[in-house]
């Protein structure tokens, strides 16, 4: 059985990031934010929006291999086109290496079988 989240799992987010959240997180309820389960969703936003303070304590918290990893596994389409030059320089991204690899869809109409 699960247990109930405690009131208290969404402290375990750094300071410098809570003192924003009303800004980061201004559609959801900060409290509601499970800083392991919306991972993704946290470095997306701080990446995208947070200052660069906010994106310190951003890294101390994942980890720069963890955040390198988000963005080759896809989260450089969640992050602005402006900003994901400057994250994939600071961690040391080659450009192919966060482009999403293509794949044909049988509901494209240029799918051949």
């Amino acid at each position: 059985m699960a247990r109930a989240r405690d009131k208290t799992d969404w402290m375990s987010l750094p300071d410098e990031i809570l003192a924003e959240s009303a800004v980061l997180f201004h559609d959801t309820r900060v409290q509601d934010i499970d800083p392991e389960a919306h991972a993704p969703f946290v470095i997306a936003r701080l990446l995208d929006g947070g200052t660069l303070r906010r994106v310190r304590a951003l890294v101390r918290h994942y980890g720069r291999e963890r955040i390198r990893s988000f963005l080759r596994e896809g989260g450089i389409e969640r992050i602005s086109r402006r900003t994901a030059p400057l994250w994939m320089a600071f961690l040391q991204l080659v450009p192919g290496e966060c482009t999403p690899k293509s794949s044909l869809r049988r509901s494209s109409p240029f799918w051949t079988v």
